[in-house]
């Protein structure tokens, strides 16, 4: 079922809420896209392989339109995914170079954002230039539209049952798109969907996701090479953290809950980035016994950020929500401007609770 919501005169919003109709909110989007002179496209903050496959994808398309396009993000481009812009189309945000461009356009459209306060300084000079926002994602729709605190969206295509915006953007661009994927567009669309279902493992895996695979295969893309890019390069900075990771894991009492907190410190003793800790709480979520992890990281003295995962018999987002974050029902964030030991006193009743009103043996 597609709903539509017109909450201001001209404004046609979209939401899908199930995967088997995104008829009319896809047309929305292609009309505008279609009108827009100028589109930017972009990306949440410490970006990841379904934001970045997304939005190079569709980078590509638009490109081929004749569109005057450009992908600006927040933060510095993840190392592990430089394999996917071979033409250096991703720029980080500079407002000094950047801001008269982006006043000019006519559309931002972003991807697998969930949360606008997540798009930093790029979304803040969207808001003071009051560009008309889009967004393709797979998160749940409670986040867009939600009133006075940020600008509304005029184009939202959601579908909380895809297990990627990737294979939302996939879609899209099998139905617009008069030419065939190209290589490079399958191989941002493949990290994306492979990312996100960690490699078809994960609980969001559908028969779709596989649909897409298959599509995607026959385009000649080799799945390996992706996989190596991404997976196989664990740098021996990223080794050390994890090491700082083993060393500071802690349990809850029946050890139902895995969690452990990186500071700036432990960043800093061995050189590592915020984006070596991609996959970490991952890392805590398969010890055995761990029912639901959480991995605290400090982002400054009065800033953290929570990754949340369950192994599926607890959800986690309604936790995530009630500290300000959100997400998907078995992988969550919050990001809080609090000090991480405050952080984590909130964090962690809540986490019991949760278990304790599931049993231990569910």
């Amino acid at each position: 079922m597609v709903t539509a919501d017109n909450q201001q005169e001209g404004i046609n919003t979209l939401v899908a809420q199930s995967d088997s109709d995104l008829t009319g909110a896809f047309q929305a989007l292609n009309e505008a896209l279609t009108s827009a002179g100028r589109i930017l496209l972009s990306t949440h903050e410490n970006p990841d392989g379904d934001g970045l496959g997304s939005l190079l994808a569709m980078c590509e398309y638009l490109k081929s339109l004749g569109k005057d396009c450009r992908a600006l993000i927040t933060s510095p481009m993840p190392e592990p995914y430089r394999f996917l812009d071979p033409h250096s189309w991703v720029e980080r945000f500079d407002a000094t170079r950047d801001e008269a461009w982006l006043a000019g356009c006519d559309l931002a459209l972003d991807f697998d954002l969930a949360d606008f306060r997540r798009l930093g300084a790029v979304g803040a000079a969207l808001k003071r230039h009051a560009i008309t926002l889009a967004t393709i994602d797979h998160h749940p729709p409670a986040a867009y539209n939600h009133g006075e605190q940020e600008p509304d969206y005029s184009y939202v295509v959601v579908d909380s049952n895809a297990p990627a915006a990737g294979l939302l953007v996939w879609r899209f661009l099998k139905i617009y798109s008069q030419s065939p994927l190209t290589a490079t567009m399958a191989q941002a669309l493949y990290t994306a969907l492979v990312t996100d279902t960690g490699s078809f493992k994960y609980d969001n895996t559908n028969v779709e996701a596989h649909q897409m695979a298959i599509d995607l295969l026959e385009t000649g893309l080799r799945p390996y090479e992706i996989h190596k890019q991404i997976f196989e390069r664990r740098s021996h900075t990223q080794i050390r953290l994890l090491g700082k990771l083993l060393e500071n894991i802690e349990y809850s009492d029946d050890q139902s809950i895995g969690w452990c907190v990186l500071t700036a410190e432990h960043l800093a003793q061995v050189g590592a980035r915020l984006e070596d800790i991609e996959g970490f709480s991952e890392f805590i979520r398969a010890i055995d016994g761990v029912e639901v992890a959480a991995l605290i990281t400090e982002l400054t003295p009065e800033r953290t950020k929570v990754s949340l995962r369950s192994k599926g018999r607890v959800s986690i987002n309604d936790v995530a929500k009630r500290l300000g974050g959100g997400g998907h029902a078995f992988a969550s964030g919050i990001v809080m401007e609090k000090p991480w030991r405050q952080v984590l006193e909130l964090l962690l009743p809540l986490l019991e609770a949760k278990l304790a009103g599931h049993g231990k043996s569910g």
